[in-house]
C-alpha cells in the first residue's frame, strides 16, 4: 500500500537552499517512489533525543549528490524534513 508523502515547510526552504524543486527533481522522485512503497528500507538514526531516517543520492549530472532526512508517522504518511548537498572532502 502506497503511503503519502508530506512536504515540511523546512524541507521546502531547503529545497530552495540547493536550487528549486526543478534543481533536484529527478533524484527527488527516484527517493519518493521508494519511501511511497517501503520507507522501513531506508537507514536509521536514533539516539535519546531523536529519531529519523535518511536517503542518499549519487551524483546525477549536474545535480550534487543529496542527503534526505526524513519520518515515518503511526498514520501511514511519511514527512520530509531536510535535505542537503553532501560535501565532498
Amino acid at each position: 500500500m502506497d503511503r503519502t508523502i508530506i512536504y515540511s515547510k523546512d524541507f521546502d526552504d531547503c529545497v530552495e537552499g540547493v536550487g528549486g524543486y526543478r534543481a533536484i527533481d529527478t533524484v527527488l522522485e527516484t527517493i519518493v517512489d521508494g519511501l511511497r512503497r517501503n520507507p522501513f528500507g531506508f537507514p536509521k538514526f536514533e539516539n535519546d533525543a531523536l529519531s529519523f531516517r535518511y536517503a542518499t543520492t549519487d551524483r546525477l549530472g549536474n545535480i550534487a549528490p543529496l542527503y534526505v532526512i526524513f519520518t515515518v508517522n503511526a498514520d501511514r504518511t511519511v514527512t520530509l524534513v531536510h535535505v542537503e548537498e553532501i560535501q565532498s572532502y
